[in-house]
């Protein structure tokens, strides 16, 4: 089963630059983005799954 991950983010004044670079750190953490749900025009909900989970699966 899928392990997932839920994180809010405000985008704040560097808006999608700063949300891809978070995006980046999770991936270098194990998570790829599952979903992103925007709250407001700064703020989102960022649902992320794990990587090892995917994989195990697929095998």
């Amino acid at each position: 089963m899928p392990e997932y991950l839920v994180e809010s983010f405000d985008t704040g004044l560097d808006g999608p630059k700063s949300m891809q670079a978070f995006i980046n750190e999770k991936a270098a953490e194990g998570y790829s983005l599952h979903q992103a749900i925007e709250r407001s025009p700064c703020q989102w909900v960022l649902i992320f799954s794990s990587l090892s989970c995917g994989q195990c699966q697929a095998t």
